[in-house]
């Protein structure tokens, strides 16, 4: 037996949407929900507010209520924060999402701006995001998608917030997830990366969760439909999907299959494995996928083991449909977006306030610094690495400064105390 779909208030005219009761039994039944409580209430949407650093706080913006947490440190880069809004699923509210996300160290890690918004309207069905269908258009939208860019334009227009507009990223769960792969199509042009967690795959319905539904060939063209003169976006963006292997409520094929649509849109031909060993999380078993064009990693693919339809936190308090024994995907899809992104300026490094003259930190007595392959340095403990080479990404150990990627690639580290290893030109 099917279930009509009501029309959501302030949508008029949006096509009935149909559940199955197997489909409508599974969401009414959630894991406890933890108990959290709203941050407080922040002023107009786009105007600067003042926030305090370290804590949630709670704004209406985009039409939505949003729930927004401003880091503790400078941006990572010198061209301004990173921006990452992240959607709740179905059920599930932006306040247990903002409670056991673990969102919150991975923000401060890099300096950027985390927002997570309530679906307007309570969603279209049980808090769920209108990802359904072909009819979505920049022209028209009258849908979700109209807040989702809204609430970009908001964040931007705060300038408090220090926001780069080449930084702004959206991930999401479900319903969340199948969203943030439609406003990924819809807008390349302002997402430089998207992170679709157990998202059904544009142009399906809300009936089609259980089954694949669609073909690569038909999905394909309707993302690149729905970008329309927005596709130039497609040349810089980056997609990173993940999925648990015990998902029984959204069909695990539309992972792969969103995967494969992105890596044809970007023209990421070659297809790499990685180990999921060396991830941040309690639970990295499985299998990581890698599509890769001329200049290095477009699309990543994590199928994690023994994870169910859930947002793998990694860690952290849990909560509905949150997956604390997974992969930190918080830090993965940051890490993610910010070693791949395409757009942003490289060419300065963050500066804090000016103080004393700068000078190089003297080097102790035992204390190293010399240049190496990031292959040598890692086998000295010096440095941290995960995928394959040649498109492995390292990190200095104790201060994470980025090294570029490959074995063969060398950098210069200083050891600026015991254990601490920083980038530097020359010794």
């Amino acid at each position: 037996m099917t279930h009509p779909h009501p029309r959501p208030p302030g949508r008029p005219g949006r096509r009935a949407l149909v559940w199955t009761a197997a489909i409508l039994a599974a969401l009414l039944t959630p894991p406890a929900v933890a108990t959290a409580t709203a941050g407080p209430p922040g002023g107009p949407a786009g105007s600067a507010q003042s926030v305090a650093a370290g804590a949630w706080s709670s704004r209406t913006a985009g039409g939505m209520t949003t729930q927004l947490y401003v880091p503790t440190t400078p941006p990572a880069l010198a061209a301004g924060r990173a921006l990452m809004i992240t959607l709740h699923g179905c059920v599930q509210t932006a306040t247990t999402l903002r409670n056991g996300g673990n969102w919150a160290a991975t923000a401060d890690e890099h300096g950027m701006v985390v927002a997570v918004p309530a679906a307007p309207n309570g969603g279209v069905l049980l808090g769920c995001w209108d990802y359904y269908d072909t009819s979505h258009s920049r022209a028209n939208p009258a849908r979700h998608d109209d807040n989702l860019l809204q609430l970009v334009d908001d964040l931007l227009g705060d300038a408090s917030l220090d926001i780069d507009p080449h930084q702004v990223y959206l991930s999401g769960l479900s319903s969340g997830g199948g969203e943030t792969m439609v406003m990924g199509c819809l807008a390349p042009d302002v997402f430089a990366g998207i992170g679709i967690d157990a998202g059904p795959t544009v142009g399906t319905t809300s009936g089609q969760i259980g089954s694949v539904a669609t073909t690569r060939a038909q999905a394909t063209t309707v993302c690149r439909n729905f970008a329309s003169t927005g596709s130039p976006g497609f040349g810089t963006q980056v997609t990173s999907v993940v999925y648990g292997s015990s998902d029984t409520t959204v069909a695990t094929g539309y992972n792969t299959l969103n995967a494969q649509v992105m890596a044809d849109i970007y023209g990421a031909t070659t297809q790499s494995s990685f180990s999921l060993a060396g991830l941040p999380g309690s639970n990295t078993a499985g299998t990581g996928t890698l599509w890769s064009d001329a200049a290095g990693p477009r699309v990543s693919l994590i199928a994690n083991t023994n994870v169910g339809h859930a947002w793998p936190a990694g860690g952290g308090p849990g909560g509905s449909y949150i997956s604390t024994s997974s992969v930190n995907y918080p830090a993965y899809v940051t890490d993610f977006f910010f070693d791949t992104n395409r757009r942003v300026d490289r060419s300065a490094e963050p500066t804090d306030p000016p103080t004393d003259p700068p000078t190089d930190p003297p080097t102790e007595p035992g204390l190293y610094c010399g240049s190496a392959t990031n292959a040598q340095h890692r086998a000295a403990g010096r440095a941290t690495s995960y995928g394959i080479d040649p498109y492995n990404p390292f990190y200095a150990v104790g201060s994470l400064d980025y090294l570029g990627q490959g074995n063969a690639t060398t950098t210069t580290l200083r050891e600026t105390s015991e254990g601490v290893f920083d980038k530097v030109s020359g010794c």
